[in-house]
């Protein structure tokens, strides 16, 4: 029989009276173990608009860092120009930008999805002023909103994928801006339902 060495028998030792404490203390379970780094599992939070003493400046909100990009909103580039959204007139961009605009086409993904993606985003976001069938008659704009142009007129259906996606994105006229209510993926799905409402209104 193989003796233990001073060592192993010391571990065995420590392991049987760990063993025996356990039983004895009868530890609520229920209970957190002791925290050696508590900091690290509950880390102070801040509210946006709270002083926070960790910057120089007390301010918790921090504004990005030049060239700051949020997820989900890289820059819109056709044919290498830089795409506007800020102005939301047509009739005030420049030929380039108008040309760009018209040019910019769907990701190959975006036929990818069932069409009634794009029919469920219409009646969810834009139904309520366009109406279901594109027609622009709703309560909403028989009680003082200015009516939609109908969305099966050769003028609307005539526009190109990418100044139809402008509109969604930067607004025009009484519509407001979207890009913050539909991502850029169910724009283009938007607009694919959108070139259906033209069968329909004929």
């Amino acid at each position: 029989m193989t003796s233990l060495t001073p060592w192993e028998l010391t571990l065995g030792f420590l392991l049987a009276g760990s063993l025996v404490l356990h039983v004895v203390i009868d530890p609520d379970l229920s209970q957190r173990n002791v925290a050696v780094l508590p900091d690290m599992a509950r880390s102070p939070a801040f509210h946006a608009q709270e002083p926070n003493p960790w910057f120089a400046d007390g301010k918790t909100l921090r504004t990005p860092l030049p060239g700051t990009v949020a997820r989900g909103r890289l820059p819109l580039v056709a044919d290498g120009v830089l795409l506007d959204v800020e102005t939301p007139e047509w009739a005030k961009l420049s030929p380039e930008q108008q040309a760009a605009w018209d040019g910019f086409a769907p990701p190959v993904e975006a036929d990818a999805g069932p069409p009634e993606r794009g029919r469920d985003i219409f009646n969810r976001v834009c139904a309520t002023c366009h109406g279901l069938d594109g027609q622009g008659r709703t309560p909403s704009t028989q009680r003082g909103v200015p009516p939609p142009p109908p969305l099966t007129t050769p003028t609307v259906q005539g526009m190109s994928d990418g100044r139809l996606f402008r509109v969604i994105t930067a607004g025009q006229g009484n519509m407001a801006p979207h890009a913050n209510h539909v991502a850029r993926e169910e724009r283009w799905q938007v607009i694919r339902y959108l070139r259906t409402l033209r069968l329909s209104g004929e």
